[in-house]
């Protein structure tokens, strides 16, 4: 369960709301540009901090300003994939993907995913020597996924990972994410203006205007919301659901 009520106020910008989301499949925050998504995910990664609220996943809190608890991005036990990747430049594929282990160095249960697993589900296994300047978009994307990962997190954030792609690779990519949840049991919150990458993807939905939570709910009434709302083209969606079928980890 993530557990979310904050406020942040940056200038004329606030960002104000408030959502409990069971820990199931793919729940995408989906809005306008400059709506606050990325601030909202940021707040539960610890890179930027409230003004005021609490919040909670797995029923620990990473924060509460009431009593001064603000738990650094690294006690939180969250993946994070930018829009960008943002891999190390000097170090290779591998040794990217090594980084997401540095948190559990020689604890590693005997059914954890070890590099090379990781590799081959990814379909990066060709690419480990490599160095990120010789990736296209997508394969840096796909060791970004690998590496957070790697991390063994318990909810992975996802901030537009598929906007700087061309049509093909998004296709490509949407696959490997749609996997996340049953093949690593790992819940994701994931972050689009794309009514197509919500649809292709998620399993509920955040709807957000103006750092407010206007909606909440099964993707295809909330998108009708936002289609009301004209957030979106007045066209008819195919409200087809995720592709894969995700089972709930509360």
């Amino acid at each position: 369960m993530l557990e979310v009520h904050i406020q942040l106020n940056r200038g004329t910008f606030e960002l104000q709301l408030g959502f409990h989301l069971p820990e199931c499949g793919i729940a995408v925050i989906f809005g306008p540009s400059g709506s606050g998504k990325t601030s909202l995910i940021n707040c539960i990664a610890g890179l930027e901090t409230p003004d005021a609220g609490h919040i909670a996943c797995h029923g620990e809190t990473c924060f509460d300003s009431a009593h001064g608890i603000n738990l650094p991005p690294e006690k939180r036990r969250l993946g994070y994939v930018f829009q960008d990747a943002r891999l190390f430049p000097h170090l290779t594929v591998r040794d990217n993907l090594c980084f997401g282990q540095r948190f559990h160095a020689g604890q590693q249960p005997l059914t954890a995913p070890n590099i090379d697993d990781m590799a081959d589900l990814l379909d990066i296994g060709s690419l480990l020597h490599r160095r990120p300047a010789h990736l296209s978009g997508g394969e840096k994307q796909r060791v970004a996924i690998g590496r957070a990962l790697l991390c063994r997190p318990r909810l992975m954030l996802m901030d537009e990972p598929l906007s700087s792609l061309d049509m093909n690779l998004k296709e490509g990519l949407l696959t490997y994410i749609a996997r996340i949840p049953h093949q690593w049991n790992v819940p994701v919150l994931y972050v689009t203006h794309s009514p197509q990458e919500t649809q292709a993807l998620g399993n509920s939905m955040l709807l957000i205007r103006h750092g407010h939570l206007e909606a909440q709910g099964d993707v295809a009434p909330t998108l009708r919301r936002a289609r009301q709302m004209g957030l979106l083209p007045n066209i008819t969606l195919n409200m087809s659901g995720a592709p894969y079928e995700a089972s709930c980890f509360v």
